[in-house]
């Protein structure tokens, strides 16, 4: 035991005494965090601003006048410029500006809509109104959304006219008053919302944080020589790799915990500026004890898995490319948290990488237990012994230390 803590404490001193390690692992991971979701967070809030303040270019064709005295009455020169024709070749040229975005949105009345409208009897044609607009372009949507409503109290008007009052004939309203129809848990909403992507940049960030210490720790040592120096000290090869792993499974932890509270500070930023009204977060005391057991055990697996690489290379840039598959199956497990809906099987906790990531949504969700969480953290540390005993096993095969 004094070997390993020997051991350990060298690795430590090793990166916590160089400033440029120090600034990699710890400064570094903050400032980009802030800057990420604060850019991310100004550019959606600039683009909400943008398309609020556009004024939107609607073309009508073959519009009636009582058409165009209600929108008149609605005065929206401010939010809308309003071009009317009754040439077709306006009109086709029309659809095409649409495509190309110089036009956000075109509405088409049917010929002789208000004689349609005024001799309607039971039985005839319903005069349909069609519209035009471009989904791809933001300008467009918001302002099918907008127009959408003024036909609606457009139709409403010419209803009210045919028939008078429209209770008679309105035989229920749908949440008409309704102000409280919204019933949800708001700490899973936003857990909901959180958890799909906070798993994955922990488990990318735990997994960066740990690659550059893990290869350098052996692969690198390799290279500089300076393990062979070590190798013919008076200690037991198993007790270099558990004080190497021991080391470096705290500096990932420390890492991954800049990390963690640098996006936690930022993220809501990000989220305030998509949503008007913001969203809290409220991660209680079992959700942090269970995710920080789970991100240990990560950790475990992680360091295991950079050390195997790193042994069986002859230097840092051969265990680089060792580690990069093994960074990429990491990034892709992370990933697939964003793209699952439904109830997660008990069977998907025991996936190495994958059930880890699938738990740490489901935590932040509230929809796994604790035993679930136990079967997960016991995958990883099973996973990372055999990684482990794999490791001390080349440490004593001299063809693949020297």
């Amino acid at each position: 035991m004094k070997t390993i803590g020997t051991i350990f404490r060298k690795e430590l001193r090793r990166v916590l005494f160089d400033k440029k390690m120090l600034m990699a692992l710890f400064v570094m991971p903050v400032v980009i965090m802030l800057i990420i979701y604060g850019i991310m967070g100004l550019m959606v809030q600039n683009m909400q601003e943008d398309i609020e303040s556009h004024r939107a270019q609607v073309m009508v064709y073959r519009a009636p006048q009582s058409w165009q005295d209600y929108l008149g009455a609605l005065d929206i020169k401010d939010s809308a410029e309003i071009t009317y024709t009754e040439e077709k070749k306006e009109f086709e040229q029309a659809k095409e500006d649409i495509r190309s975005g110089d036009l956000d949105f075109l509405i088409e009345f049917p010929e002789g809509f208000m004689n349609q409208v005024s001799e309607y009897q039971t039985g005839d044609a319903i005069p349909q109104v069609k519209t035009f607009y471009n989904p791809s372009e933001d300008y467009s949507s918001s302002a099918k959304s907008i127009f959408y409503e003024y036909l609606e109290n457009y139709r409403s008007t010419l209803l009210y006219q045919r028939l008078g009052n429209l209770d008679d004939i309105q035989v229920f309203t749908v949440d008409s008053d309704n102000a409280q129809n919204v019933i949800q848990d708001e700490d899973k909403a936003g857990g909901k919302m959180l958890g799909m992507i906070l798993p994955y940049m922990i488990c990318m960030l735990l997994f960066a944080g740990v690659m550059s210490l893990g290869t350098d720790a052996i692969a690198g040592e390799k290279e500089r020589g300076t393990m062979a120096t070590m190798l013919v000290a008076p200690v037991k090869r198993s007790h270099i790799v558990y004080g190497k792993l021991l080391a470096l499974m705290v500096l990932a932890a420390l890492s991954a915990l800049v990390y963690g509270i640098s996006m936690l500070l930022s993220f809501p930023t990000f989220v305030k500026a998509m949503n008007e009204n913001g969203m809290e977060f409220h991660i209680s005391v079992s959700q942090t004890v269970l995710m920080l057991l789970l991100i240990v055990s990560l950790v475990f697996v992680y360091v295991a898995i950079i050390t195997v690489c790193a042994v069986f290379a002859k230097n840092m840039k051969e265990a680089s490319s060792y580690v990069m598959p093994a960074y990429m199956v990491v990034i892709v497990t992370g990933m697939m948290t964003m793209f699952v809906s439904g109830d997660t099987p008990v069977t998907s906790y025991f996936i190495p990488l994958y059930g880890s990531t699938m738990a740490l949504r489901n935590i932040l969700t509230q929809e796994i237990t604790n035993v679930q969480v136990l079967y997960a953290i016991a995958v990883n540390l099973v996973l990372g012994a055999l990684l482990a005993g794999v490791v001390t096993k080349a440490f004593d095969n001299e063809r693949v230390m020297y």
